[in-house]
């Protein structure tokens, strides 16, 4: 989703530093919705590594296409086709050994390539994680097998749990789509009822030059147009009404008489 943002350079300018305004891409998957999938997750590995399991979120993110790249470069995928959206678990070459080895009790990470045992627990473990994505992207349909996957191409959003203890390992979960942006609900008029809002009057008083309006100096008196003196409501800068201007006992007034159309043009 496009949304307005600042850009990450700046430049001074009388003593101040200025960045750029932008528009960026940022996913609208709430952060809330990640810390819940993060916090079942702490305790699903709590559960299989026997003590309890300390990690850290980041927010969800849109990647480019590099950066997909380098996400899954050399790493371990599996997709699990789930309700609202597929979502797959990215481990490191690294991090998948740290986490095979924290299944038998082990806190250091092998360098060697894992063995056919410890690549079934490692997928059981990718498992259990999966069934907490729930939050995010609905229900899970993939009861019969986790697909392996070889790039992430198709998928949209990421965010990234770092375990910090008992082992440093990283976990990368990436989903096929954004979520939609949630609608929020409309003011009701009931509830502005009691909102003091200041009503302006602007009063057209004919075209003048640009230079006589820069010699304007307190106390000049300039004259009021010919004929019947026409007025807009204004409120916020924005027209309500159109009418006559007038007193009407010892108030100014104005006697409104028909709604701005298209046409018309706002007030300077």
């Amino acid at each position: 989703m496009k949304t307005l943002g600042f850009s990450s350079g700046s430049r001074r300018e009388g003593g101040r530093r200025i960045r750029h305004v932008v528009f960026e891409e940022r996913s609208t998957l709430p952060v809330s919705a990640a810390c819940i999938v993060a916090s079942g997750v702490r305790d699903t590995l709590s559960s299989l590594f026997g003590e309890a399991v300390t990690l850290k979120l980041y927010e969800p993110s849109i990647p480019t296409p590099s950066a997909w790249i380098a996400i899954g470069r050399d790493a371990t995928i599996y997709r699990a086709r789930m309700g609202n959206a597929d979502a797959a678990v990215i481990v490191r070459p690294a991090d998948a050994s740290a986490l095979a080895a924290a299944a038998f009790g082990e806190h250091a990470a092998r360098a060697a390539a894992l063995s056919s045992l410890e690549r079934t627990v490692l997928e059981r473990t990718v498992q259990a994680i999966a069934l907490q994505f729930g939050p995010i992207c609905g229900s899970g349909t993939y009861e019969s097998a986790l697909e392996p996957l070889t790039d992430l191409h198709g998928f949209t959003t990421f965010f990234e749990l770092q375990l910090e203890h008992p082992i440093r390992s990283r976990i990368g979960i990436a989903l096929s789509r954004d979520p939609p942006p949630q609608a929020h609900p409309a003011v009701a008029l009931d509830e502005l009822h009691d909102l003091s809002l200041e009503l302006i009057v602007h009063v057209d008083m004919g075209r003048h030059r640009a230079a006589d309006i820069g010699e304007l100096e307190p106390g000049t008196v300039l004259a009021l147009p010919v004929g019947a003196l026409r007025g807009a409501l204004l409120v916020a800068g924005r027209m309500l009404a159109l009418g006559e201007c007038g007193v009407h006992g010892q108030h100014y007034a104005l006697a409104i008489d028909r709604t701005p159309t298209g046409r018309d043009e706002p007030a300077a």
